[in-house]
């Protein structure tokens, strides 16, 4: 029953669906559940209409989806959630202005996963995001507060990871993944020691193909603070 007391986290979803499914899937696998009733209760509204972040960051003249974004979490904080999770790493781009007015904590993603680079003592990492998190140095400026260095990919390459994620992922078709590789291969040599999965679309390549462990999915980051926040994490997450 709602209103039983139970802790109640909100997901702003679509952005995209792919991401939002495979978030919750991740929420689902790293809760320390052994029956149904043990795992966490979510309120997850899909809302793929939602306008591009990333053209809006380029182009201020586009359609700004912080109304949209802002309307969603009103709700979500109306029905209950005690906090807020957004499965897409462009939009942590608004977060300070999406938490202004809100009751509840808005999950910044990008934030923890500095955090836990710093714990694991990494000094550099390579950074695969869109081109709306490149443009505003999203993981950047949060990497700089810890001495971490980072390196993007070049602009031919950024080109690529754009396709990848629009494309190809927001598409529904899958990537030649031997491409994502090279790219990362490109960054190991510039001295990235990891490299970050910086769009919650790159993520889901996850689903598709065997990754190697240099990388640092943020869905893997942001799904497993959101367990430790909720419920019990299992064991085998708690190195990413």
């Amino acid at each position: 029953m709602m209103g039983d007391g139970k802790k109640v986290l909100g997901i702003i979803g679509g952005l995209g669906p792919l991401a939002t499914s495979y978030f919750m899937k991740k929420i689902v696998l790293m809760t320390d559940a052994s029956i149904d009733q043990e795992h966490i209760r979510m309120i997850i509204y899909n809302c793929p209409d939602i306008p591009d972040r990333t053209r809006y960051i380029l182009d201020k003249s586009a359609q700004d989806p912080l109304p949209y974004m802002k309307d969603v979490a009103l709700r979500l904080q109306s029905d209950g959630a005690c906090k807020i999770a957004i499965p897409c790493v462009t939009a942590q781009f608004y977060h300070n202005r999406l938490q202004e007015g809100l009751d509840i904590p808005v999950q910044n993603g990008v934030k923890e996963a500095a955090d836990y680079l710093r714990e694991s003592g990494c000094k550099s990492v390579g950074i695969l995001a869109t081109d709306g998190t490149v443009e505003s140095n999203l993981f950047g400026l949060e990497l700089e507060k810890y001495g971490i260095s980072y390196i993007y990919p070049s602009a031919e390459d950024q080109k690529i990871i754009m396709s990848i994620i629009y494309d190809c992922v927001k598409a529904g078709k899958k990537p030649d993944d031997s491409v994502l590789m090279q790219i990362s291969r490109n960054l190991r040599k510039q001295g990235a020691e990891r490299v970050i999965l910086g769009c919650t679309e790159l993520s889901v390549i996850k689903e598709w193909f065997d990754l190697p462990p240099c990388f640092l999915d943020m869905l893997d980051v942001m799904a497993r603070s959101c367990v430790k926040s909720f419920s019990k994490l299992r064991k085998e997450y708690e190195v990413l």
